[in-house]
């Protein structure tokens, strides 16, 4: 179990490097090459590659992933590789938890940004645009609002109380998990952020 584990590992990791090298490539060939030498890697372990060792020996055999995409790119158009964050994707990224302090348009601009990316699928986009609505500043508001205050004269009688008023103990939970609801969203639209994951139009 651990040799296949280990020799998916080396495969998994040559194709890997092999696509990321064959991005520049028009998409039909890039596809078609990433399956000719998965095809390729395939026949070979069918035949009896099976140790660490042989597989290395077979990628090697193969050649360099920069190697192939340079000999397949001979007579062809490159595709200029989109860089991963865009300073529009940048700033979406700066509008949703700090927007809503700009008078509250901060945060629609980037919901606006979100929309119209291709980087984020609709499922993240639905994730920004509802968890934690207007980024930090409810939490902020929250974490700002005091307890009833309550008046009283000399000898300490009670003479009122006024303000908002709930559990204090109440406050702490609630400030972390908003806080923590706005950190994962963040996380995941940086982590997933890549060009062409939506039909959204690119800007």
């Amino acid at each position: 179990m651990t040799v296949q584990h280990d020799t998916d590992q080396l495969v998994a990791a040559y194709l890997k490097y092999l696509a990321k090298a064959a991005e520049p490539l028009p998409a039909d060939r890039r596809n078609d090459l990433v399956a000719e030498v998965t095809a390729h890697i395939a026949e070979e372990r069918a035949a009896g590659v099976e140790s660490p060792e042989q597989v290395k020996a077979m990628l090697a055999r193969l050649g360099d992933p920069d190697e192939i995409v340079a000999a397949a790119t001979d007579g062809l158009v490159l595709v200029k590789r989109q860089p991963r964050y865009r300073s529009r994707d940048v700033a979406t990224l700066l509008l949703l938890p700090f927007g809503g302090f700009l008078y509250l348009a901060g945060w629609i601009v980037g919901v606006a940004l979100l929309w119209t990316s291709d980087r984020w699928t609709r499922e993240e986009k639905l994730l920004g645009t509802l968890v934690v609505p207007f980024g930090y500043l409810p939490v902020l508001m929250l974490g700002s609002l005091s307890t009833s205050a309550c008046r009283a004269d000399i000898n300490g009688v009670i003479l009122g109380c006024g303000g908002f008023s709930y559990p204090e103990w109440f406050r702490v939970p609630i400030l972390i998990v908003l806080s923590a609801a706005q950190l994962t969203m963040l996380f995941v639209l940086v982590k997933n952020a890549r060009p062409g994951r939506s039909a959204a139009p690119r800007g």
